[in-house]
């Protein structure tokens, strides 16, 4: 054998060890794809992104308050109902006393002082119920009153932590890159104690940062809530005294009319010839229908008002669910593409080495197919810092 012919086994031999196999065969290597995102320096931002996406989703769904701005619109609408019902109980009450006998009461003496007895306790009756109607009236505004005020603070509430969750993403990606270079220093074995000290006091510091302003955005936030609950609270304490000096006054207005026709029937007896004009006095006066309807009318003006700030709050809640996902979805495709680029250089480092090792190609998948060259470690080596 000549010794050209002595040279070229020897290459050929070599090629075979290097390869693990005869030349030609179809050797595949394989690439551990979870394995390589996770050890991937690009892989802290992508957990990044899932802390913040699901951040984001949770505040989608409070516990207490699913479908705030329906459950608005909703109470919205039966606040409507029980003011539509309590201008009918206020009709109502008007309808009943209203008589044709006494409007159109021309008959003698002896037939007043006979109805004297059963007006009283007409009277009386009619005091009961209207104080019982403005009592029950009263209770429930008050009640819309402070679901109003609790929903309302469930929203602003829903509002500032989705704000502090936005800030605290914004810091983290603003220091992502620092926080980077730091862990991937802190990570190197042949470090002295020293810049090892100096490097963890800087990593400390950037995340003592992060959490001061976070905190410092969540007491103004809690200032801010406070300040809201307090509005709320007064103006919801000036509409229950403006309704309640409406109704007992209405309602005393009432009382005070009967009154006046009791006392005058009680004098009948000692001033007979009177009788008749103080009936004449007690129908020009009496005013059943009028003060019926302006309680009908601060009803239906209590629940416009009402049916407007629920409608209100269903809009701010419908724009905050609007913009909350808005962000998700941004996110959601930053953190698609981000993925896709670290695939791709994991790719093309596996496409560089199979060419290096004579290799048909290197498989980059979440299982190792049977008689392929685990290269993960490899691929993993050839990572560069960002």
């Amino acid at each position: 054998m000549t010794r050209r012919a002595q040279r070229s086994s020897a290459w050929l031999l070599l090629a075979v060890l290097l390869t693990g196999g005869a030349p030609g065969s179809a050797s595949i290597g394989f690439a551990d794809l979870p394995q390589l995102i996770a050890a991937h320096p690009l892989h802290g931002v992508l957990a990044a992104y899932d802390r913040e996406i699901a951040a984001l989703r949770s505040t989608q769904t409070v516990p207490g308050l699913n479908d705030p701005a329906g459950r608005a619109r909703s109470a919205a609408a039966s606040l409507r109902n029980r003011s539509g019902a309590a201008r009918l109980r206020a009709q109502a009450i008007a309808a009943r006393d209203t008589r044709p006998d006494w409007l159109q009461e021309n008959a003698a003496l002896s037939t007043i002082v006979a109805l004297r007895g059963g007006s009283q306790r007409a009277s009386l009756r009619y005091s009961d119920e209207l104080n019982r109607e403005v009592t029950a009236s009263l209770s429930a505004f008050e009640r819309a009153t402070a679901q109003r005020i609790d929903r309302a603070l469930r929203a602003r509430r829903q509002q500032l932590r989705e704000k502090e969750l936005m800030l605290a993403y914004d810091l983290a990606r603003g220091d992502a890159p620092q926080r980077l270079l730091l862990r991937l220093k802190l990570s190197e074995l042949h470090l002295n104690a020293a810049t090892r000290k100096a490097l963890e006091s800087q990593l400390a510091a950037l995340n003592a940062r992060e959490g001061d302003a976070l905190a410092a955005a969540r007491r103004w936030d809690a200032v801010v809530l406070g300040g809201y609950r307090h509005q709320l609270q007064e103006e919801g304490a000036t509409a229950n005294a403006q309704m309640a000096s409406q109704l007992r006054a209405k309602g005393d207005a009432n009382d005070a009319i009967r009154l006046r026709a009791l006392q005058a029937e009680s004098n009948a007896a000692a001033a007979l010839p009177d009788v008749p004009s103080q009936l004449a006095l007690f129908r020009s006066s009496y005013r059943s229908a009028g003060d019926a309807q302006a309680i009908s009318d601060g009803f239906g003006a209590a629940g416009v008002d009402l049916s407007r700030r629920f409608g209100q709050l269903s809009d701010v809640d419908e724009r905050s669910h609007a913009a909350t996902t808005a962000q998700i979805q941004r996110l959601t495709v930053d953190r698609r593409k981000l993925y896709r680029s670290i695939v791709a250089q994991i790719e093309r480092i596996a496409d560089r080495l199979a060419r290096t090792r004579h290799l048909t190609k290197i498989l980059v998948a979440n299982s190792r197919p049977k008689g392929s060259i685990d290269l993960t470690d490899a691929i993993q080596a050839a990572f560069t810092p960002f």
